[in-house]
C-alpha cells in the first residue's frame, strides 16, 4: 500500500546517501543504489535496514538487505551478503537516512 503522507524519493546511491546523512563511508561504498529503508524482516536486496539491539539477532541473521546500519558489537550477527555500516548511534543515523528518502518538503 502506498503511504499517503510520505513519498519515497529513492533510489539513492549509497555513497551519496551516507554523505548527506553525515555518516563516514569507511568502506568506500560507491556504486549500489538503495531503493528504500525497511525493517530487518521485510528488507530486500534493494534496501537498507538497521540493527540496534541483540534482541533482534535472529532477524538480523536472516535479513535480505544489501546494507545494514549497526554497531560494531552487533555486526557479527549479520549475514555476509549484507554490507555493514558501522556507526556509534544506530537510531540517530537511521533518522538522518530516513529524512533523505522521505523529505518533509
Amino acid at each position: 500500500m502506498q503511504n499517503p503522507f510520505f513519498r519515497n524519493v529513492g533510489p539513492i546511491h549509497i555513497n551519496i546517501l551516507l554523505k548527506k546523512s553525515g555518516i563516514e563511508n569507511k568502506l568506500n561504498f560507491k556504486k549500489d543504489k538503495i531503493y528504500d529503508v525497511k525493517d530487518l524482516s521485510s528488507a530486500t536486496s534493494k534496501d537498507l535496514t538497521f540493527f540496534h539491539s541483540k534482541n533482534y539477532s535472529s532477524l538480523a541473521s536472516s535479513t535480505k538487505a544489501s546494507y545494514c546500519v549497526t554497531l560494531e558489537s552487533l555486526s557479527s550477527y549479520l549475514p555476509n551478503s549484507c554490507k555493514k555500516i558501522i556507526v556509534k548511534n544506530v537510531l540517530l543515523s537511521m533518522a538522518n537516512i530516513t529524512k533523505e528518502f522521505y523529505p518533509t518538503s
